[in-house]
C-alpha cells in the first residue's frame, strides 16, 4: 500500500478524499448531539460554563467551588467556541467544536510529519498527506473513546503532536531552526497549559537526550532550543502568575498536589495503579494497532539496515520519536497514578512510527479479510439492535447489554441520526469497493469507522440516556419546584450537598441551574433548606433525622448511584401550607 496518497490523478484523488472522509467521519461521530458523560466530561463542562459566564477567567470553578486539578486551556477554548455559537448550539455542543479544532491540529501535525518521513522526496507537501498516521493515532484502542471527550487530554495530545513534529524537523539542516524551535516551544507550552508538567517534562527530557543522536548535535539545534524556551514562556508564566496572584493556596494545591503529589503518590486523587502487570497488559492492549505496527517496523528496519547504530544515523527523526515514547512510558510506569486516558500523548509518536510498517502479503490479505467480515457483522448487529430498541423489544437477544444500558428504553426515531448512519454505511461500502487501493491498514480503520459511527448515531440516544444526568436532574427540578414555599425561584434556593462529587455538581449547574453548597458533614445540613445526598450501593447513607425525602433517582440502568433530596421540617410545613391555601 502506498502510504502517501497523492491527489494527481482521478483514481488517486478518489482514494485521497475517501481517506479524508473516513478519518473525519470517525472524528465527528460521537462528538455532538449528546450530553456530557461521566467520568471526565461533567466537571470539564462545569469549568467551561463558568468561563462562558465570565465569573472568573483565571481560577477554574465547578458550580460554586474552585476546581484546580488542571490548567484552563481546554476550558478557555471551549468557552470561546460556546460564546461564538451562543444561541445556535448548547454550551456543551459548542464546546465540542474546540475538541474538534484541537484534534484537527493533531491530525495535521502527525500526517505532515509522517508524509515528510515516508513520502516521495520529489513530491510537494501540498499534493500529499499521510492519512494512515492520524488514523493510527485516533483509531488505536486507547484513543477511540478518549479523543471524543471534552477533556484536558485532547489539547495536550495536540500540543505533543505539534512539539514532536517540530522536533523532528530540527534533525535536518535545511529546516529553519527559529521556526521549528518556536513551534516546539509552543507545542510544549500548549501541553503544559492543558494538563500540567508531565508532557512538557517528557518533551524537555527528549530534547536533551536526543543529543545522543548525531543529527541533533549541532549549534543550530542549540539555537533552536533557545527559541523553544522563548516560545514556551508565555504559556508557562502568564497564567500561573495570574493564578498565584488570585489565590496562593489554590495555586499551591494545583502545582504541588496535582502535579507532584499525584505523581509521587503522597496525594491520592484517583487513578491509583493496581499492579504493574495490569499496567503492562493495558499498555500492550490499548496501543494496538499503532504500537504493534511501530515495533514491527522497527524490527524490520534493524534487520535490514545494519543494527541500532546505523538506524540512529540514518533515521534520526524516528530515533527521536522512540526516545520520546520510551521516556513517556517510563514516566507513566514511575508514576503512582495511571489511567487509560493518560496514554493519549503517546499516540502521536507511535502512530508516526507505525505508519512506516509494511505488512507481509499474507497478513495484508488476512487483515483485510478479518476487517471485512468482523466489522460488517458488528455494524449489521448494531442496525438490528437499533430496530429492536426502536420497537420496544430491547430484551430480545440482549445478552449482557443490560449491565450497561437500560433495556426498557425505547429509542426515538431521529431522521438526522439515521441519515448520518446511512452516510457512515455508504462510506464503508465505498471503502469495500476500493479496499485494494486503500490497503489493509486504512481499510481496517474504515471498518472501525463503520462500527463506531453506527454506534454513535443510531444508538446514541440510548447510550446518552444511560450516561447522562439530564433525566434524573430534570426530575429533581420538578420536585424542588413543587416543594418550594411561595414559588421561590429555584436558582436562588440554598441547596446543600453531601457526598456529591464535582461531576454531579457541575451537571446540577448545567441542567437545572442549581449551584449546591458542599457540606463536610450531615450535621451541617441546617445551613440550607434543601439537602441533596449521593450514596453508593455498598455504602448507603441513612436519611438525616427530621428531614423529609421529596425525591429519589439516578441514571437509567445505574443501580449503584442513588440521589436523594430532602427538605427541612420547616420548609415542608411551609410548602404544605402554601398548597392548602391554593
Amino acid at each position: 500500500m502506498s502510504i502517501a496518497i497523492a491527489s494527481s490523478s482521478s483514481r488517486t484523488r478518489t482514494i485521497y478524499w475517501l481517506s479524508a472522509a473516513l478519518l473525519f467521519a470517525f472524528l465527528l461521530a460521537g462528538l455532538f448531539d449528546r450530553d456530557p458523560w461521566k467520568a471526565d466530561e461533567p466537571y470539564s463542562v462545569g469549568m467551561v460554563l463558568n468561563f462562558f459566564r465570565g465569573h472568573d477567567l483565571v481560577v477554574p470553578h465547578v458550580a460554586a467551588d474552585p476546581f484546580v486539578e488542571k490548567p484552563p486551556v481546554m476550558y478557555w477554548t471551549g468557552a470561546f467556541f460556546a460564546r461564538l455559537a451562543s444561541g445556535v448550539l448548547p454550551v456543551f455542543d459548542a464546546a465540542q467544536l474546540a475538541v474538534l479544532a484541537w484534534l484537527v491540529i493533531a491530525v495535521i501535525c502527525v500526517g505532515r510529519l509522517a508524509q515528510r518521513l515516508y513520502g516521495p522526496a520529489n513530491t510537494q507537501n501540498a499534493d500529499t498527506f499521510n492519512w494512515l498516521a492520524p488514523m493510527l493515532m485516533v483509531g488505536s484502542f486507547g484513543a477511540i473513546e478518549n479523543i471524543h471527550k471534552l477533556t484536558a487530554d485532547v489539547p495536550q495530545l495536540a500540543g505533543a503532536a505539534l512539539a514532536l513534529a517540530a522536533l523532528a524537523r530540527l534533525a535536518k539542516a535545511e529546516n529553519s531552526s527559529r521556526l521549528w524551535g518556536l513551534l516546539f516551544g509552543a507545542g510544549a507550552g500548549i501541553a503544559f497549559l492543558s494538563k500540567g508538567l508531565l508532557v512538557p517534562g517528557v518533551l524537555g527530557l527528549t530534547a536533551l537526550v536526543v543529543l545522543a543522536v548525531p543529527a541533533y548535535r549541532t549549534r543550530r539545534y542549540a539555537g533552536a532550543l533557545g527559541w523553544a524556551v522563548l516560545a514556551s514562556l508565555p504559556w508557562l508564566v502568564i497564567w500561573p502568575a495570574l493564578f498565584w496572584h488570585a489565590s496562593e493556596p489554590l495555586f499551591i494545591e494545583w502545582f504541588w498536589d496535582n502535579n507532584f503529589g499525584r505523581f509521587f503518590g503522597f496525594v491520592h486523587l484517583g487513578g491509583a495503579r493496581t499492579t504493574y502487570g495490569s499496567d503492562l497488559a493495558s499498555l500492550i492492549g490499548l496501543t494496538f494497532p499503532a504500537g504493534w505496527l511501530a515495533l514491527g517496523a522497527l524490527i524490520a528496519q534493524l534487520r535490514q539496515g545494519g543494527g541500532l547504530r546505523r538506524y540512529v544515523i540514518d533515521f534520526p527523526e524516528q530515533a527521536m520519536l522512540w526516545l520520546y515514547a520510551g521516556l513517556f512510558v517510563a514516566t507513566l510506569v514511575a508514576s503512582s497514578a495511571i489511567r487509560d486516558i493518560y496514554m493519549l500523548p503517546l499516540f502521536p509518536a507511535i502512530a508516526v512510527l507505525g505508519a512506516n510498517a509494511r505488512l507481509p502479503t499474507w497478513l495484508e490479505k488476512a487483515w483485510s479479510g478479518v476487517a471485512l467480515v468482523l466489522m460488517s457483522a458488528l455494524g449489521l448487529f448494531l442496525w438490528v439492535r437499533w430496530g429492536l430498541q426502536l420497537t420496544g423489544n430491547g430484551h430480545v437477544a440482549a445478552g449482557p447489554i443490560g449491565k450497561w444500558l437500560p433495556l426498557d428504553y425505547v429509542l426515538p426515531f431521529s431522521p438526522g441520526l439515521v441519515l448520518a448512519a446511512v452516510v457512515v454505511a455508504a462510506l464503508w461500502v465505498s471503502a469495500i469497493v476500493h479496499r485494494r487501493q486503500l490497503g489493509a491498514l486504512v481499510f481496517g480503520f474504515a471498518g472501525l469507522m463503520f462500527v463506531w459511527g453506527t454506534l454513535s448515531t443510531l444508538l446514541l440516544p440510548w447510550i446518552n440516556e444511560a450516561r447522562s444526568y439530564r433525566t434524573p436532574f430534570e426530575g429533581l427540578r420538578e420536585s424542588l419546584a413543587h416543594a418550594a414555599p411561595h414559588g421561590t425561584p429555584l436558582a436562588t434556593r440554598c441547596v446543600g450537598s453531601f457526598n456529591v462529587g464535582e461531576s454531579e455538581r457541575a451537571m446540577l449547574d448545567y441542567f437545572i441551574d442549581v449551584r449546591p453548597v458542599q457540606l463536610p458533614d450531615l450535621a451541617d445540613a441546617s445551613r440550607c433548606d434543601v439537602l441533596l445526598v449521593l450514596d453508593k450501593a455498598n455504602a448507603r447513607i441513612p436519611a438525616p433525622e427530621g428531614w423529609r425525602e421529596i425525591w429519589q433517582g439516578g441514571r437509567a440502568g445505574d443501580t449503584n448511584e442513588r440521589f436523594r433530596a430532602f427538605v427541612a421540617p420547616s420548609t415542608a410545613v411551609a410548602a404544605s401550607a402554601a398548597g392548602t391555601v391554593k
